[in-house]
């Protein structure tokens, strides 16, 4: 059986690997991105096996952030659930991320159960 899908974009390349590895040790399969392009071709380049189950995104990373991400996945009608992240949690962050259509917008430091409540309303684990 094919485990659930997590595409996880974040900039800092250790909390990156942090949230991976909690998210792999849950049962989940994690294709890691440096930023929103790197999400973007992730996402084009899994899509011949099957779209990502979930996407969790940093709202603030170099060429396309999370909200832009969020924004082109829409657009396209994408309804795959984004949960974004963000150290600049200010309250039109969170007001933008919502109108966009992101299940979740965690403010780093964020503890870790919210992130796994989150994705476990989501979809499933693996």
């Amino acid at each position: 059986m094919e485990r659930p899908r997590i595409l996880l974009a974040e900039d800092d390349a250790a909390f990156r690997r942090l949230l991976a590895s909690i998210l792999e040790a849950e049962g989940y399969e994690v294709i890691e991105a440096e930023d929103g392009v790197a999400l973007l071709a992730n996402i084009e380049s899994t899509r011949a096996r099957a779209d990502p189950f979930l996407v969790v995104a940093d709202v603030r990373m170099p060429g396309l952030g999370g909200l832009d991400v969020l924004a082109i996945l829409r657009c396209a009608d994408w309804k795959t659930p984004v949960i974004l992240i963000t150290a600049f949690g200010d309250e039109a962050t969170h007001a933008e991320g919502r109108d966009l259509g992101a299940i979740a917008v965690f403010d780093k430091p964020f503890r870790i159960e919210q992130l796994r409540g989150a994705v476990l309303e989501a979809m499933p684990p693996g």
